[in-house]
């Protein structure tokens, strides 16, 4: 049986993106999800078991009778958290680009004929990029939140009440621009790895084709994080069950030991949440192609070059 390859070439509107979404995990879930667990997993699994080390030390911490005695806040900040916050950035990038290189490689070979070592070659060329794209956008975050800051401080030293406006407005303003600028911070990645251009032209791109689509991408993004977030706490519910079980415990018991089975369950949560997260990517590249083609009709010159060409019987293309 023939499988329709999706155009992702074309204009959509905001129930298009989410449908062609997920129309496109549900034909490539099993290979998908096979090239997200044997290239971006062992990472994730990392991030997991850390971050589950991490929690079950804090829950154990926070429940017993010495933290009561003598609160200590920064406590809870050892090894295991850093180790989690270090694994956590590299296993987010390695999620991102490897959904981005097997939707590339969707796009190259069509469906059903995607192998993993083909998605991670695409990841491994452009692995550089990923990592040299996260740190000059972290770089420029910290060079605003250092701005902002510094905004906030001058009002508050002309007046108390100058300060307390200017955050409330800051806060505001971030409300109205943070999905955008999410969205651009994970769309760069697939439009320099799509083109093979350069970080900074991905940058460039994705600013140009979503101008006069900022309101358009707002809502996508908002609506697509609320999704992904409410299926993400629905496979972590197990381990904040557990987790509010083991605090009575602990504080009753008023014992310190780090529960085995916790670490399981939180390892085994964590790491289906981070999978989870793939979805999230999948709806910014297919919003990403939306506004491209919008902007540049690259897709619609292409049908047009087709016209009068030999079809492929195998692969049909979908208007």
């Amino acid at each position: 049986m023939n499988t329709e390859k999706i155009n992702f070439k074309e204009v959509r509107d905001f129930g298009e993106v989410f449908n062609v979404s997920v129309k496109f995990i549900r034909q490539n879930f099993k290979s998908l999800f096979k090239s997200l667990i044997f290239i971006a997993g062992p990472l994730i699994f990392i991030a997991a078991i850390s971050g589950a080390f991490y929690q079950s030390t804090a829950v154990t911490m926070f429940s017993t009778k010495n933290f009561l005695n003598n609160p200590d806040p920064f406590a809870q900040f050892g090894v295991t958290y850093f180790l989690f916050i270090f694994a956590s950035l590299f296993s987010h990038l390695a999620l991102l680009g490897t959904t981005f290189a097997y939707m590339i490689a969707y796009n190259n070979n069509g469906p059903g004929n995607i192998k993993t070592s083909d998605v991670s070659a695409i990841l491994f060329k452009n692995a550089g990029k990923i990592i040299g794209g996260f740190f000059l956008y972290t770089l420029l975050i910290i060079i605003a939140v250092i701005l902002i800051a510094l905004i906030i401080g001058l009002f508050g030293a002309i007046h108390a009440a100058l300060g307390v406006l200017m955050g409330f407005l800051l806060v505001i303003g971030m409300l109205i621009i943070a999905p955008p600028i999410m969205w651009q911070f994970s769309a760069f990645y697939l439009s320099s790895m799509h083109d093979n251009t350069s970080i900074t032209s991905g940058m460039s791109k994705t600013r140009r084709v979503m101008k006069g689509n900022f309101w358009w991408t707002w809502v996508i993004v908002v609506c697509s994080a609320i999704a992904v977030g409410i299926i993400g706490v629905v496979f972590s519910f197990p381990q904040l069950v557990y987790q509010m079980i083991l605090m009575f415990g602990n504080i009753q018991n008023e014992t310190q030991e780090i529960s085995i089975p916790f670490i399981i369950v939180a390892t085994i949560c964590t790491f289906c949440v981070q999978l989870i997260y793939s979805i999230y990517y999948i709806i910014c590249g297919f919003h990403y192609y939306s506004l491209a083609e919008k902007k540049d009709g690259d897709g619609l010159l292409e049908r047009i070059d087709e016209i009068g060409q030999p079809t492929n019987n195998n692969i049909e293309q979908h208007h």
